[in-house]
């Protein structure tokens, strides 16, 4: 089985461009996805964000992908990550104080991290030009993040897969859904061939 990350800032198109990708690649091959499962974490808005909130997130994240993994598949798409769980948390952390005792909770969730990151074969990081984005919002009436929270969001993202030296896909989602997802599909058998 090869598991796979579409992982990105909110708006970029992730979610979209899956079900496309998992569209075409099911007409050859065993695939199954897992959703957005930061939709169904049980706490409040303010606590999802916290070590508890996010303990929840990270572990459900890597128990859904292993219960995945137990069913015959050729190919698992994530709609978001490991990757994607830990930036929203790094960027949590990097707002509020720390001690002792939250820097031991924020630790293990970082080798958590640090773990599970290697389990997927392939990540894709989705992006999109903020001014495409901005469009997007305002043609389709979307539910986007300002433009200063969305760039400040990449960054987190930017910096984190320097520093865990990531190797990650980018695929820009500038143009139509249905590219982006024939792009990912050309990586796809390029890493398969390989």
């Amino acid at each position: 089985m090869i598991k796979i990350s579409f992982s990105g800032c909110t708006g970029t198109g992730k979610t979209s461009i899956l079900n496309e990708s998992k569209k075409i690649l099911s007409l050859k091959e065993e695939v199954e996805s897992i959703e957005y499962l930061s939709q169904k974490n049980p706490f409040d808005t303010d606590n999802k964000l916290n070590f508890v909130g996010q303990f929840y997130s990270l572990t459900n994240q890597i128990n859904e992908e292993n219960l995945k993994a137990l069913t015959s598949l050729d190919l698992l798409l994530c709609d978001t990550s490991i990757l994607d769980q830990w930036i929203r948390y790094k960027k949590y952390i990097s707002d509020v104080e720390t001690n002792n005792h939250s820097e031991e909770k924020n630790n293990l969730l970082k080798n958590l991290y640090h773990f599970w990151i290697r389990t997927y074969d392939i990540i894709f990081f989705i992006r999109v030009d903020p001014k495409i984005l901005e469009n997007r919002k305002d043609t389709k009436k979307l539910e986007l993040p300002s433009l200063d929270y969305f760039k400040e969001t990449e960054s987190f993202y930017l910096q984190t897969i320097k520093d865990d030296n990531l190797k990650v896909i980018e695929i820009w989602n500038n143009n139509s859904v249905d590219e982006s997802a024939h792009d990912i599909i050309k990586h796809i058998s390029e890493f398969q061939q390989s």
